[in-house]
């Protein structure tokens, strides 16, 4: 299983979405930004695959910041099915509690070999 982590952000206003390149890994690339659903705070966005394959098994890690930089939260999400190559797909992962900032991070994936004919995505 490959493993990697993305830089972290500091969020100045819940509109501004976020994204970045893995130093790890650079096909796998996160965009995000902080949003509600049912009225709770969650952190949504996509994962992009910029690979050949697909990607598959992607986790997530969810860390609340405080002012300080402190980590006060954590929360694991999962992306649902493939992000298959040249693709992207959506994920949430729900917030234990509002931060002054978060880092996200993919913790894991597995490159997944479709075959021949299998197809691939498109934005």
């Amino acid at each position: 299983m490959a493993s990697l982590m993305l830089a972290s952000f500091y969020l100045p206003t819940p509109a501004m979405a976020l994204s970045a390149t893995s130093t790890v890994d650079a096909r796998i690339r996160l965009d995000w930004d902080v949003g509600t659903r049912f009225g709770r705070p969650v952190i949504q966005g996509y994962v992009y695959n910029d690979y050949l394959r697909a990607a598959n098994n992607v986790q997530l890690l969810v860390e609340t910041l405080d002012a300080s930089g402190t980590v006060i939260a954590r929360g694991v999400g999962f992306v649902r099915g493939l992000v298959h190559f040249n693709d992207r797909t959506y994920f949430e992962v729900p917030l234990k509690m509002p931060g002054a900032s978060y880092r996200v991070s993919v913790t894991g994936f597995e490159w997944k070999d479709l075959g021949p004919g299998a197809g691939g995505g498109g934005m």
